[in-house]
């Protein structure tokens, strides 16, 4: 589709008002042409309603929260697109209540959602994941995470982590898990860098399975934005680099 197709569409939606919030990105990829993307929200209520017109999809979610005053909070949200390669939805569902916290993912697709949802994994079929934090007191935190996929050629894996957060000036995060039969350690750590507070979360999996996620969150304009920098690096081969600054954003992957 022409890209001056999503340029009118976006214009005439922040000109009538409809559209809260819109972004217009470009995606490319080695082998293949570049992806025009229109993403335009709606606030509706408590809920938000999204809209994404790419060049061979068109997906819309429905996202909302509600608050329980003190006592806790609850996320939900739906997400389904459609395209030439196929079809996909999404579910999701979380929340926290006192010390614990929960939540539920159920994805399925009958194509590689990166061709639905430009940007996301390079992965297709069923999808569950199931994951639980309980606060054991001020400083410590126990996780819990399990998982299911069946890819789209009908192989099926699982997945279990279990972890243990000790926050001190710093967050110190040791656990377990296992992928496919593949088993990690799990080390992480959170805490400022400087005075200015620059913020570094990094987690690491390392034994049978290696991947490594940090972001670098870092003020400015004397906080009045942030530089937010996210790294995942992984064996066998795979990365993704995301870097956003001042409303843009750009994203690579591997």
């Amino acid at each position: 589709m022409n890209p001056w197709v999503y340029l009118t569409a976006a214009a005439v939606l922040w000109g009538s008002g409809f559209a809260q919030s819109l972004t217009f990105g470009l995606y490319g990829r080695l082998s293949d042409r570049f992806t025009p993307t229109l993403e335009a929200t709606l606030p509706l209520g408590n809920f938000d309603l999204g809209a994404r017109l790419q060049r061979d999809a068109l997906g819309l979610g429905l996202f909302g929260a509600t608050e329980f005053s003190a006592l806790g909070r609850l996320t939900y949200g739906v997400r389904a697109g459609l395209g030439f390669a196929g079809w996909g939805v999404e579910g999701r569902v979380g929340g926290t209540v006192g010390p614990v916290a929960a939540g539920l993912e159920a994805l399925y697709s009958t194509t590689l959602r990166s061709h639905l949802w430009v940007g996301d994994e390079a992965e297709g079929g069923l999808r569950l994941d199931l994951w639980g934090r309980y606060r054991l007191g001020p400083r410590e935190t126990l996780g819990l995470g399990l998982g299911f996929k069946r890819d789209l050629a009908g192989f099926s894996s699982g997945t279990g982590e279990l972890s243990y957060a000790l926050r001190q000036q710093q967050t110190y995060t040791f656990g377990l898990g296992v992928d496919d039969s593949r088993l990690y350690a799990l080390l992480g750590w959170r805490g400022e860098l400087d005075e200015a507070g620059t913020l570094l979360e990094a987690t690491l999996r390392a034994g049978q399975l290696w991947r490594l996620e940090a972001t670098l969150t870092a003020p400015l304009d004397e906080g009045l934005s942030n530089l937010k920098l996210r790294l995942t690096a992984a064996y066998p081969w795979a990365a993704t680099l995301e870097l956003e600054a001042y409303g843009f954003r750009a994203d690579a992957s591997y």
